[in-house]
């Protein structure tokens, strides 16, 4: 049978080796609650509002919907996962299927099989298990409930413990379908408009205001701060980064300190590089590049504006084609600074 596991890693480490830049998204205080999801049959305890989305995969069984309650929590994911399997499952032994979820799960991620037992969930067969690889650890339970498979996992950062791992699994409630809500509830619609950053000279374009970060990272010759501004829309976050490095790259050729930031990109993401062109923002220096890892595709814009470092970055789930990459990459404009 078809894993629904299905993991959305919104923070996407790009860490350019040359500049030192972690692109992550900025972490917001959980405020954990029970969210309810009565079209799918159950309640679960996220620390934000998930975002929902719903697949058609195919199976064994034949093409089959999964739906997805996504939240994270500094740098973790927290999912739960629903597919009901219908005749497909009718009259099949559930540890059978169980363990094949499990194997899914596991072959999926390119991982190793740390722990399992097995648990219930209102007299329901189930599965508890954890996995590795060489970047995540998995915490996983999965039920079988009738016809309909359901997962909460937990992808965390390897030797990275959780300290609410127990909290979310243990939160899942089973509770009456209701069929007048709709199983999918559609995101708010992206307001895009442009937010100007004087202090760093420069404006851009994200659907939603976005957060902002600063944090030093060394250098050949001491330390720079790094600023960053993030957005999400639906699975993709959408990263602006500025760095003045000041006499540290006077004198450079600007273009070796392009290629240094690129393939430090490559190396630090783990990833292949899939393309590269040389750019320009007026009569500054950029290189334009695509990589591709295991999970994701980032697409990136960096340039060299006198002493400064200016990067646009989309990170999305690799194979989901976001549709607004070069709308966000085409909105950098550079404006003058205030306070320098």
């Amino acid at each position: 049978m078809h894993s629904m596991l299905k993991t959305r890693n919104l923070r996407f480490a790009l860490g350019l080796a040359l500049l030192s830049l972690p692109a992550t998204l900025a972490a917001q205080a959980p405020q954990w609650k029970p969210y309810p999801f009565l079209a799918d049959g159950f309640t679960a305890s996220f620390p934000s509002k998930p975002e929902v989305e719903k697949q058609t995969v195919n199976s064994d069984a034949g093409p089959l919907e999964i739906r997805t309650y996504t939240a994270e929590d500094s740098g973790v994911a927290l999912i739960a996962a629903v597919c009901d399997y219908g005749a497909a499952a009718a009259g099949k032994d559930p540890d059978t299927l169980l363990d094949s979820a499990k194997q899914g799960a596991v072959g999926n991620v390119k991982g190793r099989l740390v722990s399992e037992k097995k648990i219930t969930l209102d007299a329901n067969h189930g599965v508890a298990f954890e996995a590795e690889n060489d970047s995540a650890h998995l915490f996983a339970r999965i039920y079988l409930v009738g016809t309909t498979l359901y997962q909460l996992i937990v992808v965390a950062p390897l030797q990275t413990p959780y300290a609410d791992s127990a909290r979310f699994l243990d939160s899942l409630q089973l509770a009456p379908r209701s069929h007048t809500e709709a199983a999918a509830a559609p995101p708010p619609a992206a307001d895009w408009k442009p937010y100007p950053y004087p202090a760093d000279g420069f404006s851009a374009s994200f659907p939603s205001k976005p957060s902002f970060d600063k944090q030093n990272v060394a250098t050949g010759t001491g330390t720079a701060e790094y600023h960053s501004y993030t957005a999400e829309d639906a699975a993709t976050a959408l990263i602006a980064g500025v760095t003045d490095f000041g006499p540290t790259l006077a004198g450079k050729d600007p273009d070796v300190i392009l290629q240094g930031a690129k393939n430090g990109a490559v190396t630090n993401s783990k990833g292949k590089l899939v393309s590269e062109k040389p750019i320009t923002l007026g009569a500054s220096h950029g290189i334009e590049f695509v990589i591709d890892s295991d999970s994701a595709r980032v697409t990136a814009r960096v340039y060299l504006v006198g002493t400064s470092i200016y990067e646009l970055i989309v990170a999305s789930p690799l194979n989901s084609n976001y549709a607004d990459t070069t709308r966000f990459l085409d909105s950098l404009k550079l404006i003058d600074r205030v306070g320098k």
